[in-house]
């Protein structure tokens, strides 16, 4: 049949139209970057923005909707990278069309709707067009003969053009538990009309090509692999824009279709290479080009660059794959960002976040070719002596190494070292590129915290702009009127900032070196810098920077991404900034000034750990910010209580002495003949830094305090092993430390009002242990009060708890004794109660004001009440059970013993089905008893009676009447429900069961 060709935005736009005619809400195609979803790299399906609506942990306006939705499959099972630009269908990126019902309609419409579309919108011919429905698997899951007699209905089509297909093509899950369904594809078929009926393989080789999807989601899997119905039944369909254009514009393949003639024109003008719709390799060539032109462009608006990791990385590898192709070419120039260029002007009505991002778009495009260009340049050169020595060797594979040391020096993806030895019959030594892969990750695992490959653009600023001067270091304790340059103070709310006047030599945004920006994120670098960049553990800086105009930017971190390069991440607030502006930037005082301490008081406890726990003690990484410090550290075993109290107290007498802090800048060796410690994986040139505090001397590139007095005093909040002879230990000190010990206090007065009986509004999340201890004085008063009440004598306590008084001006020592005892009542709270005797006298002597000896007195005191309590109960329950025998009935010739009984909760129903099972020789036990507003269930069966019945099956089929399920073992079984009113309703349809099976 002869179809008039549509064009592809024509098509988009009929499609959307369409579906909005029909009460669909058109939805915008979401961003690649699936949002909030960390199970996917890309969206790689027209359903995944909907994904939480479908499984109901999400709400809209609409229960119907449409859209065309752009989606990447190039990794996990979707890569078919290999494939793209050599045969007719596989793209990186395509547009999926899409309708979707969240409970809405079912089955019916969406064939009649997406029937109507195909042959009355689009006119294609009924008799090009072949079904394929679920044929069923095993007897599990049926064939759905519901789709098939809608589809003959809806199309007039006979059982022969209507095919049954398997769980592989006709089946969809969202993953191995979850909603799934069966799926009914239409397909059109490629063949000339006189071709007799398709065969299988027809439909396997896209002779009989599948244009759209329609999935019925109407099953729940669950863990057990069973199938039940979902409440609301919904519809995910999609057809690839690239597929229906094809057929619409009369072509055998998507590449051939006006989605991608402009580019392919476009390279053929380039190239000066007739594109002749052939399988060519220079046709091959120019497809690829084409479809990753696409991808880019898409990817660059949607956020991504090209990186070595994660979706940069596939990213950079499909852009180095299409420049490669052109090279193949004879593209000498750069010519990707062209391309990319196309794409923009054939997509950008759809898709506007082109355009918006279309100088973007070029300037990475450029970037990328450019620099592996020159990649490719001394890559190439050392690939092709190494595959000419191959050759005269009469090697027929190249080594894992030299593919390695192509990937890992000079960019080289994988993949395109094995194209280029495959054209000189060459293979690749796949395994062992595999392990080199894995040493080199095994050596980052050792080196923590090593330097990160820096990306090209930090490497040429570098090169280009020399050592970035960072002025914290000489100005940091001088006043500012006494500093080199223009300093001012800002004060803004309860913030105060130092600022300096300076310049910007650098704006780096998205990835790209950029002249000027007025929105968004950027990475500036400012020359001198008053930031101090991430290193050496300590935390970047924060701040603000300031220009003409009432520009303001907020600094919200400050990395150094190479040596002696600083870049201040940034949010644009308001204004413009441009390259060589002048700005005033500041960073935070008191933010420094504590991230100073922290890192001052790491050197400090360094030196204490190899005092106290011997010379082997090196650093194995770091993390110094403002609030708090992280300090690894090589050890063997755990440091005892005693001993971490002398490494703390050993770090606090430097403190006290305030040694002043000097800092040397000396060459490597003058620095280690003068004793200064070295870092474990850190790198140094000639000339190191040097921090001298005391007898503490380390080489070392971060801020420090002036004199070890201001670090006020150190307190250790948390130590632990993190990997095999590494331990971490966890401090603060400065103002966190003294708001940590306020709050401590703070909570040791309410663990005494609590002790003592007050009733305190305590939120159970943020305070645990605070929880803990008003639980247990409830549990103290409900034993006593209900043993009071049954005639008992409980036992009490009469001790009253009191807590310490915090100084105003306290130290060290008042800190670590209010930190200690809060932390025995913590271990206090989370130890079982036998161990609590010997827990207290351990530390009794640390509880001078007894909050300890009263919880201790609790807690024995309620172990004791519950003995009495039990006691109490057993006895009670005893003389109910010969009461509630005497209600036993005989069913059909089984002794039946089915009531409600009272006073007793889940624990107690079990403990009084023992006592009535030791007294029946034969029969079956239905208790039930309502306890906290819950039903609970409990079925038992003597045991000769388990052949015939099982109680954990009738649990299962009566615990539904009181609202509930349950389960359980032959003999034995328990359930529940929220319908303590079902019992009698239940105990008859137990009586009738067992009545009837008899």
């Amino acid at each position: 049949m002869s179809v008039t060709p549509t064009s592809a935005a024509e098509l988009r736009r009929s499609f959307l139209s369409f579906f909005e005619q029909n009460g669909h809400q058109v939805v915008k195609s979401a961003p690649l970057i699936p949002i909030n979803d960390p199970t996917l790299m890309f969206v790689n399906a027209g359903m995944v923005p909907f994904k939480d609506l479908f499984i109901g942990l999400e709400t809209r306006s609409y229960t119907r909707a449409s859209s065309c939705q752009k989606c990447m499959r190039v990794s996990g099972k979707h890569n078919d990278l290999e494939e793209v630009g050599r045969t007719a269908r596989h793209q990186t990126l395509f547009e999926m069309l899409g309708n979707f019902s969240f409970g809405d309609y079912f089955k019916e419409e969406a064939i009649e709707l997406a029937w109507k579309f195909l042959t009355e919108e689009m006119n294609i011919d009924r008799n090009k067009l072949w079904i394929t429905v679920f044929g069923g698997h095993g007897e599990t899951l049926p064939a759905d003969v519901e789709a098939r007699e809608i589809w003959k209905r809806v199309s007039g089509l006979g059982n022969e053009r209507i095919l049954d297909m398997g769980m592989k093509d006709n089946f969809w899950a969202m993953g191995d538990t979850g909603p799934c369904g069966p799926c009914t594809e239409i397909h059109y078929d490629t063949r000339p009309d006189d071709a007799p009926p398709p065969t299988l393989e027809d439909f396997e080789t896209g002779e009989v090509m599948e244009i759209w999807n329609n999935v019925f989601m109407q099953f729940n899997r669950l863990a057990d692999g069973s199938l039940e119905p979902l409440p609301k039944p919904s519809v995910d369909t999609g057809m690839g824009l690239e597929r229906l254009a094809t057929i619409m514009q009369g072509e055998q393949s998507n590449y051939h279709t006006d989605l991608f003639l402009p580019m392919l024109n476009k390279i053929s003008a380039l190239s000066g290479k007739e594109y002749k719709r052939s399988d060519a390799e220079d046709d091959v060539s120019m497809r690829v080009i084409a479809d990753h032109a696409r991808a880019t462009a898409f990817l660059t608006a949607d956020g991504i660059q090209p990186s070595n990791e994660g979706r940069g990385y596939v990213m950079r590898r499909i852009m180095r794959r299409a420049i490669r192709h052109g090279h193949r070419l004879g593209l000498s120039e750069l010519f990707f960002f062209q391309i990319c260029d196309v794409v923009v002007e054939i997509m950008s009505d759809a898709y506007p976040e082109l355009l918006e991002a279309r100088e973007l778009i070029t300037k990475v495009a450029q970037l990328e070719e450019r620099n592996f260009r020159r990649t490719l340049s001394t890559g190439l050169k050392i690939l092709e002596d190494e595959l000419a020595t191959s050759q005269a060797k009469r090697q027929t594979q190249l080594s894992g190494s030299t593919v390695f040391k192509l990937y890992d020096t000079y960019g080289f993806p994988k993949d395109l070292t094995e194209i280029i030895a495959q054209e000189k019959g060459l293979t690749i030594d796949a395994d062992g590129f595999a392990r080199e892969m894995e040493a080199q990750q095994e050596r980052s695992r050792r080196n923590d915290g090593a330097d990160q490959k820096a990306t090209t653009v930090y490497k040429r600023l570098s090169q280009s702009l020399g050592a970035i001067e960072f002025i914290g270091y000489t100005d940091e304790d001088t006043p500012l009127e006494e500093r080199s340059g223009h300093w001012r103070t800002r004060n803004s709310g309860s913030s105060q900032s130092i600022e300096v006047e300076t310049q910007i030599v650098a704006i780096i945004q998205d990835g790209a070196e950029v002249e000027s920006a007025s929105a968004g994120h950027v990475e500036l670098v400012l020359n001198p810098t008053p930031f101090y960049g991430e290193s050496g553990g300590q935390m970047g800086d924060k701040g603000i920077v300031h220009a003409a105009n009432d520009t303001r930017l907020e600094v919200v971190d400050s990395k150094k991404p190479v040596d002696g390069l600083t870049t201040c991440h940034a949010r644009i607030l308001n204004g413009t900034i441009t390259k060589e502006q002048r700005v005033w930037a500041g960073y935070f005082t008191q933010e420094r000034k504590a991230a100073r301490a922290h890192h001052s008081a790491t050197h400090l406890l360094h030196l204490g750990l190899q005092q106290v726990l011997g010379n082997h003690v090196k650093q194995a990484g770091s993390l110094v910010d403002s609030e708090h410090l992280r300090f690894d550290y090589s050890h063997f075993e755990a440091p005892t209580t005693d001993e971490l109290t002398q490494i703390e107290t050993a770090v606090n007498a430097r403190v006290q002495r305030n040694y002043p802090v000097q800092t040397d800048v000396l060459p490597f060796d003058e620095a280690k003949q003068k004793g200064a410690l070295a870092l474990f994986g850190e790198k140094y040139g000639d000339l190191v830094r040097v921090i001298t505090m005391g007898d503490s001397i380390e080489f070392c590139g971060g801020t420090h305090v002036g004199k070890t007095g201001e670090i006020q005093m150190v307190l250790i909040t948390k130590e632990e092993a993190i990997a095999s002879g590494v331990r971490r230990l966890e401090a603060e000190c400065g103002a966190s430390a003294v708001k940590r010990t306020e709050q401590t206090f703070q909570r040791l007065e309410k663990a005494a009002s609590l002790l003592n009986g007050h009733e305190l509004d305590i939120d159970t999340n943020s305070e645990p242990i605070l929880a803990g201890i008003a639980k247990v004085y409830r549990t103290y008063r409900r034993l006593t009060q209900s043993l009071q009440e049954a005639g008992e004598a409980p036992i009490t306590v009469s001790q009253t708890a009191s807590a310490p008084t915090l100084k105003t001006n306290f130290g060290f020592e008042q800190a670590k004794a209010g930190r200690d005892m809060w932390q025995v009542l913590t271990r206090a709270v989370n130890t079982k109660v036998g161990d609590i005797e010997e827990l207290s006298k351990a530390h009794i002597h640390l509880d001078t004001n007894h909050l300890l000896a009263t919880f201790t007195k609790l807690q024995l005191a309620n172990r004791a009440n519950e003995r009495i309590a039990q006691s109490q109960q057993t006895a009670q329950m005893s003389s109910q059970a010969e009461n509630l025998l005497n209600l036993t009935e005989d069913i059909a010739g089984i002794s039946v013993l089915a009531t409600r009984v009272e006073g007793v909760d889940g624990k107690g129903l079990r403990e009084l089905a023992d006592q009535l099972r030791s007294k029946m020789a034969s029969g079956v036990l239905c208790l039930g008893t309502e306890s906290n507003g819950r039903a609970n269930l409990l079925i038992a069966l003597s045991k000769d009676l388990t052949k015939q019945f099982q109680a954990g099956a009738l649990v299962k089929k009566l615990a539904p009447i009181i609202g509930g399920r349950g389960g359980g073992k032959p003999e034995l079984a328990q359930g529940g429900g929220d319908n303590a009113s079902g019992f009698e309703e239940l105990f008859e349809a137990l009586k009738k069961f067992l009545k009837s099976s008899s």
